[in-house]
């Protein structure tokens, strides 16, 4: 996960932005205390939004505190108390990094891979404070698979993106049962393919110049938006089946799909036509930031 899954903050009430925020903040502090320190720096907004779908499809009570800590040592800010499913998020979260460090290890060559050795060796202890053995494994499982497919050149970005929407269903639903499992597998899937679409646009002009591997068979952004705005449908055709749920996680979770990421998504395709690869590759420039 990559941090493109962000709210359109303009759209968003003052209270649901502190909420947001809240959240943000509860799951780092919930991941350098049930994790480790260093698996704060992994932390992304796309790992809020599971939060946040976790929370509305178990009706996980939310608490608040006021703190500071190592960034913002100055100033009091809210942030959302542990519970169940932040303390599942975090380990979740973990996880995903672990996994993803090591493909990176295993995929590059040169100073990269060097670096990228360097993180994987900080990076087990994450894995093992993290736990969730059969997860940990699904998540392994996919990653092979999607490597595999990568690895043999395959150009159909669809089915390279069902192996990372597999992988984000399980993430999503792990240990959840009946209508709630099945939403929350339906989100993760969908949400899942969306990223793989936007990191596979947003990556595309650097792979042709460094000769790398991309699933897409070229720069055709309106095919690429129809796919993006299928899997989006998908999504909310399975958030709008959620129950009775805080309204306020509700608003924000419609905010993301319905908002953020359609805005996230025209920005990178508008790059991939004009052929100007986004500087802000792996993030959000400071107007993107919801925090």
């Amino acid at each position: 996960m990559f941090g493109y899954v962000t709210p359109l903050v303009d759209e968003l009430k003052v209270k649901e932005h502190i909420f947001y925020k809240s959240v943000y903040c509860g799951l780092c502090r919930c991941m350098g205390k049930t994790v480790c320190p260093e698996s704060t720096v992994t932390l992304s907004y796309d790992a809020v939004f599971l939060v946040l779908v976790r929370m509305a499809l178990t009706g996980c009570a939310a608490e608040f505190g006021a703190g500071r800590c190592t960034a913002s040592p100055l100033k009091k800010k809210p942030y959302l108390k542990s519970n169940a499913e932040l303390e599942y998020c975090a380990a979740a979260g973990a996880l995903l990094a672990y996994y993803s460090i090591e493909d990176n290890a295993r995929d590059s060559r040169g100073f990269p891979e060097l670096a990228a050795k360097t993180a994987l060796l900080f990076s087990r202890r994450m894995r093992k404070k993290a736990g969730l053995p059969e997860l940990s494994e699904a998540i392994s499982d996919r990653i092979s698979e999607l490597s595999e497919i990568e690895g043999s050149g395959e150009k159909d970005p669809d089915r390279a993106a069902e192996k990372s929407g597999e992988m984000t269903a399980e993430v999503f639903s792990h240990s959840l049962e009946g209508d709630a499992a099945r939403i929350a597998r339906e989100i993760g899937f969908h949400v899942g393919k969306w990223v793989y679409f936007a990191d596979a646009a947003d990556d595309y002009y650097r792979d042709l110049k460094r000769k790398a591997y991309n699933p897409l068979p070229g720069p055709d952004a309106e095919s690429l938006r129809c796919a993006m705005n299928l899997e989006l449908e998908g999504a909310a055709a399975a958030f709008e089946l959620i129950g009775d749920a805080d309204p306020g996680i509700k608003n924000i979770i419609g905010n993301i799909l319905y908002l953020g990421m359609p805005a996230r998504a025209e920005k990178i395709l508008s790059a991939l036509e004009n052929g100007t690869p986004d500087p802000h590759k792996k993030g959000q420039s400071s107007d993107d930031r919801p925090l």
